[in-house]
């Protein structure tokens, strides 16, 4: 039951994601960073598509995917269309790997240590929540920089 809840929330949210990346009104908007925010909504989508390729993708889905959390941050000028695309590509994965795992990988500890030990099920939560507090970032952004 979970299961089918996180792939609808994740399903929702990651789309939401690409429409406040498309609702800017110019590519520069995207980047910019103003007095007292730290980081650009560009680089938010890219944090955001790392930590979920990396911890769901790579760990969980053995995709493959190298994970560059430096530069997620460090990045700049990305156009639209390749962060629209990026995030595409973290649905999938991310959908696809959820649909896949069993009762038991989810009951399981998470493979990787990060917030202390916890279930794979407590993990995935914990992940939707981060992706909605940066989502709400993003959407405060372009909503302050237009």
């Amino acid at each position: 039951m979970l299961t089918e809840i996180l792939i609808n929330l994740f399903e929702r949210d990651l789309s939401r994601l690409e429409d406040e990346i498309a609702a800017y009104d110019t590519e520069e908007a995207i980047w910019r960073v103003q007095e007292g925010i730290k980081n650009s909504a560009g680089n938010l989508c890219l944090h955001l598509c790392g930590n979920l390729q990396h911890f769901i993708g790579a760990v969980l889905g053995q995709s493959g995917y190298v994970r560059n959390r430096d530069l997620e941050f460090s990045d700049k000028n990305v156009p639209r269309q390749d962060l629209l695309a990026l995030v595409g590509v973290t649905r999938r994965v991310v959908l696809t790997v959820i649909v896949g795992l069993s009762p038991e990988t989810l009951s399981k500890t998470y493979p990787e240590r990060v917030l202390g030990e916890m279930t794979t099920n407590h993990f995935l939560v914990h992940l939707y929540g981060h992706l909605n507090y940066h989502l709400g970032q993003i959407n405060y952004h372009r909503r302050l920089t237009q």
